[in-house]
């Protein structure tokens, strides 16, 4: 066959398809005419919109379905050797304290963002448990000092402790060199499975904080410093302008979810001041008590900006709340919260810089 005859009949295959597209997509127009106008709208439907709503635990947007889900309270631990954690960044809230020997410890407060890993998940401690049920969140963790364990049961907390359900929602990953201590993780699925299973009540019931709705940009940059006890304690936030969140550091370096690899940065970052006790458990265990009812003195940070605060909680159960040197209460960006929970002595020496933030307008 010619060369030109091989052109030919490329060009005629090309007009017949041309030809062939048209016609099918002439008769698709008509059948969706006959049909009415409504019948355009069948593509877009085959996508719907998902129905967001506010989550309460954050003021972020997030499905309906999932938005009062009961709250998850997780404790994580801190160790050095336990780091980096995993799924801090999945979780709304955030509680960091000293637990003994200068070293912290986080209450990761979780709802409708789920994570397939967190941990290192450890034991629990009384001033948790306070924290805990102003969301009367599911508890989970891998046992705790007695004095914490003794409460449980005649609060009537909702209870999810590794030591009674095993491997059904807990695993260990172990590592060579790590104590076995260090090893023990969870996921949100198979937390509320478990909550499910004992028949706990699966939607939220707990009282809001208040949400801005716009932010009025902030004229300066900040750096807030936290000396908790040594220098593998000291946390550190950056704002980001940008991104309108708090770049975190712990001890010298970036504070980074391990899966990830993402900079933990929470919209909004609370240090408060809350005095504590140091004593011994009915079994001589050394263990801090904390006064979180009551109130106190406080720093809200958000948007670049600094809030001098008084917190406020009224009983076990009362949300904490947040209140401007006018005395109305604070309202918070929608985002990511962590809490710093300092004594006294520590929030006097709370290092906070700020500078002129030329990208404000």
């Amino acid at each position: 066959m010619s060369r030109r005859r091989k052109i030919g009949i490329i060009i005629i295959c090309l007009i017949f398809g041309l030809a062939l597209g048209a016609a099918f997509y002439s008769g698709y127009r008509a059948f969706y005419a006959n049909k009415g106008p409504e019948a355009f709208q069948i593509l877009a439907k085959k996508t719907p919109k998902p129905d967001l709503t506010v989550n309460p635990l954050d003021g972020t947007e997030v499905e309906k379905s999932l938005a009062n889900r009961h709250p998850l309270a997780i404790v994580i631990e801190n160790h050095p050797d336990s780091r980096p954690q995993i799924g801090l960044d999945k979780a709304s809230i955030v509680y960091e304290a000293i637990t003994e020997g200068g070293i912290t410890r986080y209450l990761a407060i979780y709802g409708p963002r789920d994570a397939d890993k967190i941990g290192p998940v450890r034991s629990m401690r009384t001033f948790f448990l306070d924290w805990a049920w102003e969301y009367n969140a599911f508890l989970a963790h891998v046992g705790g000092n007695i004095d914490a364990l003794d409460r449980i049961p005649v609060e009537g907390a909702l209870d999810l402790d590794q030591f009674g359900l095993g491997d059904k929602a807990y695993w260990r990953e172990p590592q060579v060199g790590k104590a076995i201590e260090h090893t023990m993780y969870t996921s949100t699925e198979k937390l509320y499975q478990a909550a499910k299973e004992k028949g706990f009540e699966m939607t939220a019931d707990f009282t809001s904080l208040k949400f801005l709705k716009k932010l009025k940009e902030s004229g300066t940059s900040q750096t807030i410093v936290i000396n908790f006890s040594s220098a593998s304690y000291r946390v550190g936030y950056t704002y980001d302008p940008s991104s309108k969140t708090y770049l975190r550091s712990l001890g010298a370096f970036a504070h980074k979810d391990r899966n990830t690899g993402n900079q933990l940065a929470p919209t909004n970052v609370i240090i408060q001041s809350v005095e504590r006790h140091a004593g011994t458990t009915r079994i001589n265990e050394d263990s801090w008590t904390f006064d979180t009812i009551g109130e106190g003195k406080a720093y809200v940070f958000y948007g670049g900006q600094k809030i001098d605060a008084t917190w406020k909680k009224q009983d076990l159960k009362a949300r904490t709340k947040f209140y401007d040197s006018s005395g109305d209460e604070i309202e918070f960006l929608p985002g990511q919260f962590w809490y710093e929970i300092v004594p006294p002595d520590v929030f006097e020496k709370v290092k906070i810089e700020e500078t002129p933030n030329p990208s404000a307008s």
